[in-house]
C-alpha cells in the first residue's frame, strides 16, 4: 500500500505540468513521500517509485517523437528509440531524486522535529542543482516550472532563483508533513507546523502580488517581434529547405515590421541550415539585404563553423545590413540530439544510436555569453536547451545583457506539453534576472515575455505567423543576479550540520560505553 501511495504522490506532483489549473498540488503532494520516509525502512525504494511516477508523466512527450523517419528509423526502430528515451530518462532522473527521502530519513532520525522540513527542502534543492552538473541530469522537471502560469507565486525567483522557489515549495510540504504527523499522535487540531506552512505560502503569494505591481525603470522601449515559420524539423533538411525557409521568414519579417513597427526581429534556432559565416553565403547576403531594406535588427539561428568545429549559433544582422561582430554559440547542446555523450561506449552498448542521422557528427559547445552591442541596447542570447539552465542567463545578465533573445526549435514535440514546459523555463529566467525575453520557436511556442515573466504576446504551436510587443531594456539588479544560487550552498551547509550532529550522536562517549 505504501508503494501505491508513493506512486500516487509522484503522479499528483507532476500533473500541473500537464494541467496548470492544478498548480496547488505540488504544495502538498510531497507530504506522503516524507511521511513514508519517516515510517518505512525502504525509503530509497519508495522514493524511486515516487520519482518514476513523477518523471513518467513529465517525459511522456517523448511519444510525440514517433515516427522518427526524420532520423532514419522505420516504425519499429522509432518505437524502440522512443521507449528507451522515455524509460531511460525517467530512470536516470529517478535514481537521483530517490536519494532525497533516503537521506531525509537518515539525517532526521532522532533529531528535533523542527529540523526535518528544512532537511527536506535542502535535499530537494541540492538534488535539483545536481541535475545541472552532469549531462544525464537534465533540470527539465523542476518544481518551480509547475507554477510558471501563476506569476505571483514565482516572483520570489527574483530573490533566490527557481531553486529557491522549489526550496520553498518543499519546505511547505515538510511543515505540513510535520503538522499532520503531530496531529495523528496528539489529536490536537492546533498544529503550529501547519500554520507555519500556510504562512509561508501566503507570504510568498503576497510578496509576488506586491512585486508584480512595482514599476520598473528601463532604458529603451521598442517593439520586438518573434517569427514562427512553422517549418517542422523533418522538413528543415529537405533539398529546397534553405530557399523555402528564406522565403517564408522574409515574408513574415516584412509583415511584422510593416504591421507592428518592430525594431528587432528574432528568428528561431537553425532556421538557416547553413553556415552564415561561410564566404559567399547566399543566405547571409539575402538576410543582410532584408535587414537593410526593412531597417531592423534581425537575430537569426544558423550554424557557425570554425577550425573544423561546428556550432549551433545566433547571428545579429544590423539595420545597415552588416553583421554584428559577436556570434552567440549554444553553450549547452542537447545530449543524444546534437551530440552523443561518451560516443564509443554508447554505440557499443546501444548500436542503434550510431544510426541516428542527427548524430553522425557532434556539435561543439560555446563557452561565452557573446553579447550583442547595438543601438537598441546590450542583448544576450540563448538557444533552446540553454534556457533550462539558469546560470547561462545569469552569466549573460552579469556581463551586461539588458534583454535576452531566445531562439529555439521545439518542433520535435509538436503540440505536446513539452513546448509549454519549455516556455515555462523562459518565464522563470525572465523573473530571476529581471530581463524581458523574446522567444522565437520554429513551430511554437513563440512569445514575448516581460521582466516579471508576463506573457505579453504569444503564438500557439503549429501556426505560421509572428508575435510582437513593446519591450523595455533593463539594467536593474535583482537579488538573484547578485547572489546567484546561494540557496544551494546554504542547503549544503545545513545538510553538513545535520550530518555532523548524526555522527556526533553515533560516536558519542555515551554510545561508546
Amino acid at each position: 500500500m505504501s508503494y501505491l501511495i508513493a506512486l500516487a504522490a509522484g503522479l499528483l506532483t507532476a500533473l500541473p505540468l500537464l494541467f496548470d489549473e492544478l498548480f496547488l498540488l505540488p504544495w502538498f503532494s510531497l507530504v506522503p513521500l516524507f511521511w513514508i520516509a519517516k515510517e518505512k525502512k525502504a525509503a530509497y525504494r519508495h522514493g524511486l517509485v515516487f520519482s518514476l511516477g513523477y518523471y513518467a508523466i513529465l517525459y511522456h512527450w517523448f511519444c510525440y517523437l514517433y515516427p522518427m523517419d526524420f532520423a532514419g528509423f522505420d516504425k519499429t526502430g522509432s518505437i524502440l528509440v522512443v521507449a528507451v528515451a522515455w524509460v531511460g530518462m525517467s530512470l536516470m532522473q529517478g535514481i537521483g531524486t530517490a536519494f532525497v527521502p533516503f537521506f531525509y530519513r537518515r539525517l532526521t532520525e532522532n533529531r528535533r522535529p523542527i529540523l526535518a522540513p528544512f532537511a527536506a527542502a535542502s535535499l530537494w534543492c541540492v538534488m535539483e542543482w545536481l541535475q545541472t552538473q552532469f549531462w544525464f541530469g537534465v533540470p527539465w522537471g523542476r518544481l518551480a516550472v509547475t507554477q510558471y502560469t501563476k506569476l505571483p507565486l514565482i516572483q520570489s525567483a527574483s530573490l533566490f532563483g527557481s531553486l529557491g522557489v522549489g526550496f520553498l515549495m518543499v519546505l511547505v510540504n515538510g511543515f505540513l508533513a510535520l503538522g499532520i504527523e503531530s496531529l495523528r499522535k496528539t489529536r490536537n487540531p492546533k498544529q503550529p507546523a501547519i500554520l507555519v506552512a500556510i504562512l509561508l505560502f501566503v507570504t510568498n503569494f503576497a510578496f509576488g502580488l506586491v512585486a508584480m505591481h512595482v514599476p520598473m525603470r528601463g532604458e529603451n522601449t521598442f517593439v520586438a517581434a518573434a517569427i514562427q515559420g512553422n517549418i517542422a524539423s523533418g522538413d528543415k533538411w529537405a533539398d529546397d529547405s534553405l530557399s523555402t525557409s528564406l522565403a517564408i521568414y522574409t515574408t513574415l519579417t516584412e509583415q511584422a515590421v510593416k504591421e507592428s513597427g518592430a525594431s528587432l526581429v528574432v528568428w528561431p534556432e537553425t532556421v538557416i541550415t547553413a553556415d552564415l559565416a561561410a564566404p559567399g553565403s547566399s543566405a547571409r547576403t539575402a538576410i543582410s539585404e532584408l535587414a537593410e531594406r526593412t531597417g531592423v535588427h534581425i537575430a537569426v539561428g544558423a550554424y557557425d563553423t570554425e577550425n573544423g568545429s561546428t556550432y549551433n549559433a545566433v547571428y545579429l544582422f544590423e539595420p545597415d545590413g552588416t553583421v554584428n561582430e559577436s556570434i552567440y554559440r549554444k553553450r549547452h547542446p542537447v545530449p543524444f540530439g546534437e551530440y552523443l555523450p561518451m560516443r564509443g561506449v554508447m554505440v557499443a552498448l546501444l548500436p542503434f544510436l550510431g544510426e541516428i542521422n542527427m548524430l553522425s557528427s557532434d556539435l561543439e559547445a560555446g563557452d561565452s555569453p557573446a553579447l550583442f552591442e547595438s543601438d537598441l541596447g546590450t542583448m544576450g542570447a540563448l538557444i533552446c536547451f540553454d534556457s533550462i539552465y539558469e546560470t547561462l542567463t545569469l552569466d549573460s545578465v552579469r556581463q551586461g545583457a539588458q534583454l535576452m533573445l531566445l531562439s529555439t526549435n521545439d518542433s520535435w514535440y509538436k503540440d505536446s506539453a513539452a513546448v509549454y514546459q519549455h516556455n515555462g523555463h523562459a518565464v522563470l529566467r525572465a523573473v530571476e534576472t529581471g530581463r524581458p525575453i523574446v522567444r522565437a520557436a520554429n513551430t511554437g511556442i513563440s512569445s514575448v515575455l516581460s521582466e516579471k515573466g508576463e506573457v505579453l504576446s504569444h503564438l500557439d504551436p503549429l501556426i505560421s505567423g509572428y508575435v510582437a510587443h513593446e519591450v523595455t531594456t533593463c539594467s536593474r539588479t535583482t537579488l538573484y543576479t547578485v547572489i546567484g544560487n546561494l540557496i544551494v550552498w546554504v542547503s549544503f551547509g545545513y545538510l553538513a550540520l545535520l550530518l555532523g550532529l548524526r555522527v556526533r550522536d553515533r560516536y558519542s562517549p555515551a554510545d561508546a560505553s
